[in-house]
């Protein structure tokens, strides 16, 4: 059978005339040119490294969880900035799958030298807090070092907290997004289980070659079609200049410049003992019926860690002090993405 790909007649017609002088059938003789070429390519290297923490990877930092329903495994919450799900989203999905450690971080590692991720955001979420930050290298860190923070931060924990990885593609309306249960010690290997792979972009692509090349380098042979997405969203703009309260700045060193770069901010949750603006977020949501009630019910989640992450619009010189201005947040439930917790996504605009 002929490969289903765009190959000259010209070539067709030798492999048919080398087929004949070696009395193969045609399916043969392309076995065997095809073979004949697969032995000249290079080896692919067997230990593939995950790449240098990029300009805006930081982390794995910690952060407390607390409120009435904080010691509750299932209300989680991440940070990516740019986190939107248009009106014409899609979404890829591959099946569950466990993998050792050492496993998904040979396969991540494989994933990101076949995909150039960008703007990737993680949170390690257990009962009491998270970790959270940006890059691959630094999620492996935080699963690594996850029972050593949390026993020295001294918070509840439950017998295997879960992790979200969210990063964008090439295309700023492409995402890909991760989720796993953190590890579990069998047979004396860590184990990460219930490995979950989505694609979400916005219409249905030209070609979702990318998604398969990805899903293969994490481990997945089996890619579903594309199906519809809605999820429940909420959101508003700050009507005054009010200013959040920092806790801590991130930074980021460039090739040149003595004064480091400040790319984003740690703040305060403005939500925490904020009934009247959580009430108004439950108002304005927006979203399928079937989620929507659902996704009102767990509004309060967006309050239940003590400080959020969130990336200015431009950066600054460390040395120079400015005043920081909150424009407004908007929020994502995307529990109905994985079935599974009660997370949400929420991304504050931020400026100076």
């Amino acid at each position: 059978m002929r490969p289903n790909i765009d190959i000259p007649w010209s070539i067709h017609g030798r492999i048919k005339e080398h087929a004949e002088h070696t009395d193969q059938t045609i399916e043969e003789a392309y076995i065997d040119t095809l073979e004949k070429g697969v032995r000249e390519l290079p080896d692919q290297p067997d230990n593939v490294r995950l790449p240098e923490a990029g300009y805006n990877d930081f982390g794995p930092r910690f952060i407390r969880s607390q409120g009435a329903e904080s010691q509750h495994i299932n209300n989680s919450i991440t940070c990516h900035p740019f986190l939107h799900f248009g009106q014409n989203a899609m979404q890829f999905r591959t099946r569950t799958e466990d993998m050792t450690l050492e496993d998904f971080t040979d396969r991540l590692a494989r994933l990101h030298n076949v995909g150039r991720l960008d703007r990737a955001w993680f949170t390690v979420h257990q009962l009491g807090g998270a970790l959270v930050g940006r890059g691959p290298s630094n999620l492996v860190t935080a699963i690594e070092e996850a029972d050593d923070v949390f026993a020295e931060e001294e918070i509840p924990t439950y017998k295997n907290g879960h992790l979200l990885y969210l990063a964008n593609l090439p295309y700023e309306s492409e995402y890909l997004l991760i989720r796993a249960e953190m590890p579990n010690t069998t047979h004396n290997k860590r184990v990460l289980s219930r490995v979950e792979l989505r694609f979400i972009t916005e219409g249905i692509p030209v070609t979702g070659d990318l998604y398969r090349r990805l899903a293969n380098a994490l481990g997945f042979t089996e890619l579903f079609n594309a199906t519809e997405l809605s999820l429940p969203q909420t959101g508003f703009k700050s009507q005054n200049d009010s200013s959040p309260n920092v806790v801590e700045k991130i930074t980021t060193a460039e090739e040149g410049y003595d004064d480091p770069s400040v790319t984003g901010l740690i703040v305060e949750n403005p939500l925490q003992d904020n009934q009247e603006t959580l009430s108004y977020l439950k108002n304005q949501l927006t979203g399928p019926e079937d989620s929507l009630s659902e996704a009102e019910r767990y509004i309060n989640v967006l309050a239940n860690y003590d400080e959020l992450y969130c990336e200015l619009t431009h950066n600054h010189g460390l040395s120079k002090d400015y005043d920081y201005k909150f424009n407004g947040l908007s929020a994502t439930y995307i529990k109905p993405l994985f079935n599974r917790n009660s997370p949400w996504n929420i991304s504050l605009n931020m400026e100076w």
